[in-house]
């Protein structure tokens, strides 16, 4: 974790080693306060839903679950949806519904170029909504939790100096020089959600930026008794797209059947919006799935999943796959898999590493071959495959969203 912050650094710096009972009671005291208000910001017009929501819906969902543990009671500011919110009665919608499709498809490179544009367009007009719902409700002194928006941060600061301005980088962001140079000057503390992105970020910006890293429900995902006699399942979860990897997964399994094909397979997961049906990528991964049933390896695919519904449908598995091609910084996927007890194998790609630390099984990006090894030492030994999966939960179990908001709390000293 760094050393210090963005434009104002943490102070009282003292109020790290009370004890524990101190520490709670000035937090509870602190929550009722008027002048103390701690607001989470979503994404820009992202929607706040378990059912089309990603992954930083979900981490302010679980942070809110953990501050109402310790009599906290954040609001969340967010885009509105025509899908219902997240069950948090705290929460503010700002400016017009958008439908947000589940499960769409692949963006074109035009189609992601007008998007680029219009998002634009679209972060100027939700900071200026945003800072009329602050002004409205009088939260110009508030503490502001913003997600991977540095220009939202750069736009608000000149209108509430007196706020605290905290962003998190869930993913490396790129951005004009000048918007750079505000974003260091704008903030208050900048954190990140491993210890590669923050690297990234702070790189980029020329700020120091705090390690946050994910965490998970563990009494949502837990393992599940498996059937004896049941055909190991190897599983995967996430958008079907290339950066995701999952025809690595497709790929190594195809090897595998050529002498052995006592497995199956399930992918949780779709296409995101956008983009037309048929795409070159998602045809090799229709003939890929094609030809490893052929060989007697069932591909189970039940498409999108929502956030409800999931724990179970993960837990269903045997061995968890994360195939990732690109720098993925913190995949909530991974601590998830964990928890549910499954033998974890994850690509050596941004943070992955850090969370799956010794608990599980590490290949080189993009190589099918070492995969592949992988998998099959899992599947031919099923005391191992069972001990790996006994040291993923305990990983796990290491990171409750509540230990990840008292993190927080401390890190922005609030």
């Amino acid at each position: 974790m760094s050393g210090s912050v963005g434009r104002r650094g943490l102070q009282g710096m003292g109020g790290c080693f009370t004890s524990p009972l101190i520490r709670v009671l000035q937090i509870w005291s602190g929550a009722r306060s008027m002048k103390k208000k701690l607001i989470f910001v979503n994404a820009t017009e992202e929607p706040f839903t378990p059912t089309c929501g990603g992954a930083i819906a979900t981490w302010i969902w679980e942070m809110c679950r953990a501050a109402e543990g310790l009599g906290l009671e954040p609001w969340v500011a967010t885009g509105r949806s025509l899908a219902d919110h997240y069950p948090w009665v705290r929460t503010v919608e700002i400016g017009r519904a958008s439908a947000f499709p589940v499960g769409g498809l692949a963006l074109s490179a035009s189609k992601k170029r007008v998007s680029e544009d219009r998002k634009q367009l679209a972060g100027k007009k939700w900071s200026g909504d945003l800072l009329g719902m602050i002004r409205q409700r009088q939260w110009q002194r508030g503490t502001f939790v913003f997600h991977n928006a540095p220009e939202t941060v750069a736009a608000l600061r000149p209108r509430l100096p007196e706020a605290r301005l905290i962003h998190l980088f869930h993913n490396a962001k790129p951005c004009s020089p000048q918007l750079r140079e505000r974003f260091a000057s704008s903030v208050d503390v900048a954190v990140a959600v491993s210890a590669h992105c923050a690297r990234w970020n702070e790189s980029y910006f020329g700020c120091a930026i705090h390690t946050l890293r994910n965490g998970v429900d563990l009494k949502r995902f837990v393992p599940l008794p498996k059937t004896q006699n049941q055909r190991p399942l190897i599983g995967f979860v996430g958008h079907t797209v290339r950066d995701k990897g999952p025809d690595l997964l497709l790929r190594a399994a195809l090897n595998l059947a050529e002498g052995f094909n006592g497995f199956d397979i399930q992918l949780l997961g779709a296409r995101i919006s956008g983009g037309a049906q048929n795409d070159p990528y998602h045809e090799t991964l229709e003939t890929l799935i094609g030809r490893l049933e052929k060989r007697g390896v069932s591909v189970d695919r039940p498409g999108f999943v929502n956030r409800f519904a999931m724990p179970r449908l993960l837990a269903r598995a045997d061995i968890h796959v994360v195939p990732s091609r690109w720098e993925d910084p913190c995949p909530l996927t991974v601590l998830e898999g964990m928890a549910t007890g499954q033998a974890t194998v994850a690509a050596s790609c941004g943070g992955i590493p850090e969370i799956v630390g010794g608990a599980g099984f590490v290949f080189e990006r993009d190589d099918v071959a070492g995969l592949e090894a992988r998998l099959r030492v899992l599947l031919q030994n099923e005391e191992l495959r069972r001990a790996y999966g006994r040291r993923a939960r305990e990983r796990a179990e290491q990171r409750p969203w509540s230990l990840v908001f008292q993190e927080l709390l401390e890190i922005i000293n609030f």
